[in-house]
């Protein structure tokens, strides 16, 4: 798969229009307000590499700042890049890990209401035949996780993918299967469906809002392997993985058998490097609560550094209440990470 200048620059200018604001760039470089996009370079092909050369300042070869000089976009690849490598995939696989604590309700109605415009756009980028990717996938499940050290999480789905089958309300039409594939027209009712209660089939239990999504994570990617109940969302080297997590809560550190480290190398090696997927982290601020007219959220410190770890990181403010602004900007990060996703390593 040869890379395609011309998507990558559309990409990488609709993610720095969206991502980067008065700072110039740089890794953690603040975006519109309540959202920022850590883009560290601590990898090949990452945003802030692609941006630089040289010492990474991001001045331009004018005789400031070293001489490090920015990507010219109007030139070949090979201009920027060397010659021309492979890369770009082929499928986008999107697990959201959602909170489902009922503080998380107005959130959650507001995912809903964006996530038809999400599909619009994911269609388009996959049905541009100038794109290598073809076809996209969505699973849901929840952060909270069964066994806590004070009690039972038994709405917890302990990172297994959900099946649709609500407790409430009727159950989803997911044809036998454990995710959306798209593009296809039904992809926004049936995840409309999904997304807002995804909890295990118990009617008696109750959620103790000890949210793990770390934990989930990990979990996940245990039940993803050859013979669990995850086994075969993820398409391995041809896919970009996407993980978006969704809560008004810091990981439980109390609880958590993780640590942001911990879950950032299972997904090294599951995908086979760290280039190979993206973060979506839409929660509170890092260092203090925050109110909106959508409710409260805590601090969540454990989340921002997860995030701030992974080169293709994402985070979002939910907060902001409008859960347009990140999706967009999610989107644009998706493409341009799909557009240049390497190898697996080794």
């Amino acid at each position: 798969m040869q890379l395609r200048l011309a998507s990558f620059a559309l990409s990488l200018s609709s993610l720095l229009c969206a991502c980067v604001g008065d700072h110039g760039g740089g890794a953690g470089a603040s975006a519109t307000v309540g959202i920022t996009t850590v883009m560290h370079g601590t990898g090949d092909g990452t945003l802030q590499d692609l941006l630089t050369t040289g010492d990474g300042s991001g001045t331009t070869d004018d005789g400031v700042g070293g001489g490090t000089e920015a990507v010219k976009l109007d030139l070949a690849a090979s201009a920027d890049f060397g010659p021309l490598f492979e890369a770009g995939c082929e499928y986008i696989d999107v697990l959201f890990v959602v909170d489902i604590s009922a503080s998380m309700n107005e959130e959650k109605a507001n995912l809903d209401a964006n996530f038809p415009s999400f599909v619009s756009v994911l269609d388009a980028y996959v049905g541009d035949p100038g794109n290598e990717a073809v076809g996209y996938r969505l699973g849901v499940t929840n952060s909270s996780i069964v066994a806590n050290k004070a009690g039972k999480s038994s709405m917890g789905l302990d990172g297994a993918l959900f099946d649709g089958d609500n407790l409430f309300d009727d159950d989803c039409d997911m044809g036998g299967k454990l995710w959306i594939d798209g593009p296809d027209p039904s992809v926004a009712a049936t995840f409309s469906c999904v997304a807002p209660d995804p909890k295990s089939s118990c009617n008696l239990c109750t959620d103790l809002g000890r949210e793990r999504p770390l934990d989930a994570i990990e979990m996940f990617l245990a039940k993803a392997a050859p013979g669990g109940v995850n086994e075969g969302f993820y398409r391995g080297d041809a896919s970009l993985l996407v993980i978006v997590l969704l809560t008004d809560e810091d990981d439980d550190v109390d609880n958590s058998t993780t640590t942001p480290t911990g879950t950032k190398a299972a997904l090294d090696k599951f995908t086979g490097g760290e280039q190979r997927y993206v973060v979506v982290t839409i929660a509170g601020p890092k260092d203090v609560s925050c109110d909106s007219v959508f409710g409260s959220a805590d601090a969540a410190p454990t989340l921002h550094a997860f995030t701030s770890m992974v080169p293709n990181g994402m985070l979002g403010d939910i907060c902001q209440g409008d859960l347009a602004q990140a999706l967009d900007q999610a989107l644009a990060l998706i493409q341009l990470s799909c557009d240049t996703l390497p190898p697996p390593v080794g």
